[in-house]
C-alpha cells in the first residue's frame, strides 16, 4: 500500500501539466490489486473480499444502519424499476431484432479494452452503439433513468460472477495508469481525491455519513439512492457518482462516457478483480 499512497504524490504532480503517462507492466498491475486489497482487509479485520460486495453496508461502521438496509432488501424499492426494465430490453426494434441481439461481453467483464480502436467499451456505449447499429436512436441521457435500468437489468444477469477485467494488453495498461492517476491525484477548491475519501478515510464519518471503502466500488452498480429518489431520480450509473464526487470536492464534473471517468471505471473494475457482482444496489 504504500507504493499507493507514493502514487498519490506522483499523480498529482503529473496531473497538473502532463496529459502522459507512464508504462506499466501486467505484473505490476498484479501487485497493485494486492495491494489495494490488502490494505482494506486489513484496515476491516474480519471482512473477506466478499463481503466488500455490499459497499458501505458491509463495514462495521455502518452496523448501526445495515438492519435497516436488510429490512428495506426483503422488497427492494427499485423492484418495480427492474421489471419494467426487463420489458424494455426485449421490447423489439422496428427490424424486429431487440437488445438481445446486441453483441455484448458478459457483465462481469467490463470495461472491455478495445485494440481495433484503442479504448476502452463499457455496457453503456455498447448499449447505445447497438441501438445505432439497428436503426433505432442512441439514449442521450447516460447516468440515470433508462440507460441505467437497462445496464441493471443486464448486469443483474451475471450476479455472483466476480469481477474479472482483462488488462493484458499494453493499451489497456496505459489507460488503467490513466484511471490509477485519476484515482489518486488531488482536485478541486477542497484539494481532494478519490483516495482521500475512499482509501484514508473509508469507514470514517462525514456530514453524519460513513464513506465508503474502495474496495467494492462498481460492482454494485448502476444504484438506486435514496438521496436521487427524494429528487424523483432514483437511478444513476456510475458515472453520475463520478459527476457527483467531483461536484462535491468543487471540481468541475467531466463528461460521463468521456476518456477521464472511463479510465476511472476501469481502474476501480481491476481493483475490484475477484469481487462478486451484486446488481442493483441500494445506497444512501
Amino acid at each position: 500500500m504504500k507504493k499507493l499512497i507514493s502514487l498519490a504524490l506522483a499523480a498529482g504532480i503529473a496531473l497538473v501539466g502532463v496529459s502522459t503517462v507512464q508504462a506499466i507492466s501486467e505484473s505490476e498491475i498484479q501487485q497493485d490489486i494486492e495491494a489495494f486489497q490488502g490494505y482494506f482487509l486489513k484496515r476491516f479485520p474480519g471482512l473477506t473480499i466478499e463481503d466488500f460486495q455490499d459497499g458501505v453496508n458491509a463495514l462495521p461502521q455502518y452496523a448501526h444502519r445495515r438492519a435497516n438496509w436488510e429490512l428495506a432488501m426483503e422488497f427492494p424499492p427499485y423492484e418495480p424499476e427492474m421489471e419494467k426494465a426487463a420489458e424494455e430490453w426485449n421490447m423489439p426494434f422496428a427490424n424486429g431484432k431487440s437488445l438481445n441481439d446486441c453483441d455484448l461481453a458478459p457483465g462481469h467483464t467490463y470495461p472491455v479494452f478495445d485494440a481495433a480502436t484503442g479504448d476502452l467499451r463499457t455496457i453503456v456505449g455498447d448499449i447505445n452503439a447497438c441501438l445505432k447499429a439497428n436503426g433505432e436512436d442512441p439514449i442521450k441521457n447516460v447516468k440515470r433513468a433508462k440507460m441505467a435500468r437497462l445496464v441493471a437489468h443486464y448486469r443483474s444477469q451475471f450476479n455472483g460472477e466476480r469481477v474479472a477485467i482483462d488488462f493484458s494488453d499494453p493499451g489497456a495498461q496505459a489507460l488503467y495508469e490513466k484511471g490509477r492517476q485519476f484515482y489518486w491525484a488531488k482536485r478541486g477548491q477542497l484539494n481532494f481525491s478519490c483516495a482521500d475519501c475512499h482509501v484514508h478515510n473509508a469507514g470514517n464519518m462525514v456530514r453524519g455519513d460513513v464513506l465508503s471503502a474502495g474496495l467494492g466500488h462498481g460492482v454494485g452498480f448502476p444504484v438506486w439512492r435514496t438521496k436521487w429518489q427524494v429528487a424523483g431520480k432514483p437511478w444513476g450509473t456510475i458515472h453520475r457518482r463520478y459527476g457527483g464526487c467531483n461536484k462535491q470536492v468543487r471540481a468541475h464534473p467531466f463528461k460521463a462516457q468521456g476518456e477521464e471517468y472511463k479510465a476511472l471505471e476501469f481502474y476501480e473494475a481491476v481493483m475490484n478483480t475477484g469481487i462478486p457482482l451484486k446488481v442493483p444496489s441500494q445506497r444512501q
